[in-house]
């Protein structure tokens, strides 16, 4: 077979990889910026070291199918005081009849020592994966991510500045611009494994008619 021939499936490959990748690190960002993780989730600060590190991502279970919360659980909940609110990712250190007890594992005490709340059933979104008691983390995932969100808010206020409009800041703005990208790759993609399946099929038949020129008389 020639390496042409094998070309096009190869660059199909390549392209849907690389449209993964892409697409996952979307649904990182946009599950981040919504509250809600979606497969995996990250931290960005060092209170969970040295179990996750700075940057690092783990396997986010979704609440509905992580089954009852333990103590020495990871979870991912909606804080409200730490930092000042929104996503938190800590060890539950103790269950009590109003909830969850947590702490960083890099933090001298209780998060409800300084004042957030017991954690209830509610306010968690996933919970980390644990394979034989260790959090499955992925390195530095959520730098990759954090760089991503940076250039989409620069993204954001440049079109919000070039087309006039508010629409396409914050939340909303983000989701639809999200969207509108995954429609764009999903299209694009399309149409290169088209492409590619032409190309394709034309060498194949031009080996077949190759093939055959060899037997006649």
């Amino acid at each position: 077979m020639s390496t042409q021939h094998q070309g096009g499936p190869l660059r199909v490959a390549k392209l849907a990889a690389i449209g993964v990748v892409a697409l996952a690190l979307l649904a990182i960002v946009a599950g981040h910026v919504l509250g809600v993780p979606i497969g995996l989730s990250y931290v960005e600060t060092g209170s969970m070291e040295p179990t996750i590190e700075t940057g690092d991502g783990f396997v986010a279970v979704p609440s509905a199918v992580a089954g009852p919360i333990e103590e020495g659980d990871v979870i991912v909940f909606d804080a409200r005081e730490i930092e000042g609110g929104g996503l938190t990712t800590h060890r539950v250190v103790e269950t009590t009849d109003q909830g969850y007890v947590t702490q960083g594992d890099a933090n001298p005490f209780p998060d409800q020592d300084s004042g957030e709340p017991v954690v209830t059933d509610g306010q968690v979104a996933a919970t980390a994966l644990q394979i034989n008691g260790e959090v499955v983390t992925i390195p530095q995932l959520g730098t990759a991510v954090m760089s991503l969100e940076s250039g989409l808010e620069s993204g954001q206020r440049w079109l919000a500045s070039t087309l006039g409009t508010t629409a396409v800041l914050g939340t909303q703005g983000l989701s639809n611009l999200l969207l509108a990208f995954g429609l764009v790759v999903l299209g694009v993609s399309l149409a290169i494994f088209e492409r590619c399946e032409r190309l394709t099929a034309m060498t194949e038949r031009r080996h077949s008619d190759s093939n055959g020129g060899g037997y006649r008389s």
